[in-house]
């Protein structure tokens, strides 16, 4: 990890995701940019007043900083921001509450839907962030190969043992032989270490997961994404985006890989 991307927007929110950038970048020795987008409406010297405050905080001792300014979109320019500098990892507050509406969103929302590079999403203050315990939740389908690699090293790197889940609902049957063999299979081809298999029965996927982090009291929930866009997502929704806006727990998203599009397909899967 060389470079930290967290926004800013001077909030308590965007503070506690702050003070989490900065303890990252203090343990991986890397750069940390905070970037604030100001609105139009924006006097610029406020908020050159504000960064020149946050710039001071005791938490920067002994970190390289660099502070961005822009004046466009929100969430278009984080992702551009993170794909300029070539950043490792956004850190990004988001509210507490449970977003009432789906197909607007939040700002964090659509940065974890957009973003080529991982987000942690991160809801309360926390005054250590040591990351001892992690659930992955997938399919454990091969489509997480290509990402998976940076989920394992980020817990390797915390010394975190790893907690592979997979929640079955109603709908989304499978027996528990085929679920335990497709995960052990799975921990193997990556020569995971320190782990634990975990199959849980819930109503739905979303309540599963946060269920099950709390009982094992998870430092940190990780997930991948398919980042849909458009009718897709409306229709289809993300439960990464799901869990990040319910769970009081960080949450790591990853993006997976996007498919090529099969014009000669309607519903493509």
């Amino acid at each position: 990890m060389k470079n930290i991307l967290v926004p800013t927007d001077f909030s308590d929110l965007a503070t506690n995701a702050f003070e989490i950038g900065a303890d990252l970048a203090r343990t991986t020795n890397s750069s940390l940019h905070i970037l604030h987008v100001a609105s139009k409406r924006e006097k610029v010297e406020e908020s050159q007043k504000k960064m020149d405050e946050l710039l001071k905080s005791d938490k920067l001792k002994g970190i390289e900083v660099k502070s961005v300014f822009l004046q466009e979109k929100l969430e278009g320019a984080i992702v551009k921001t993170a794909r300029d500098i070539d950043v490792d990892i956004i850190v990004m507050g988001a509210r507490g509450e449970k977003l009432s509406s789906r197909i607007v969103g939040s700002n964090t929302e659509r940065v974890v839907r957009l973003a080529q590079r991982p987000v942690l999403v991160i809801k309360n203050k926390i005054e250590q962030f040591k990351i001892e315990n992690i659930v992955f939740a997938s399919s454990f389908y091969n489509e997480i190969k290509p990402v998976f690699p940076k989920i394992q090293q980020f817990a390797e790197f915390n010394d975190a043992k790893l907690h592979l889940l997979k929640v079955i609902t109603p709908k989304n049957f499978e027996t528990t032989s085929y679920t335990r063999k497709l995960m052990t299979d799975f921990a193997h081809r990556n020569d995971l270490k320190n782990y634990t298999i975990n199959i849980y029965n819930e109503e739905s996927k979303d309540a599963g997961i946060n269920k099950f982090a709390k009982e094992v009291n998870a430092d940190l929930i990780a997930m991948t994404t398919h980042g849909r866009k458009g009718l897709s997502q409306v229709l289809l929704g993300s439960l990464t985006e799901t869990v990040a806006s319910e769970s009081q727990i960080p949450v790591l998203s990853v993006k997976l890989p996007e498919k090529k599009s099969n014009n000669r397909i309607l519903f493509p899967e």
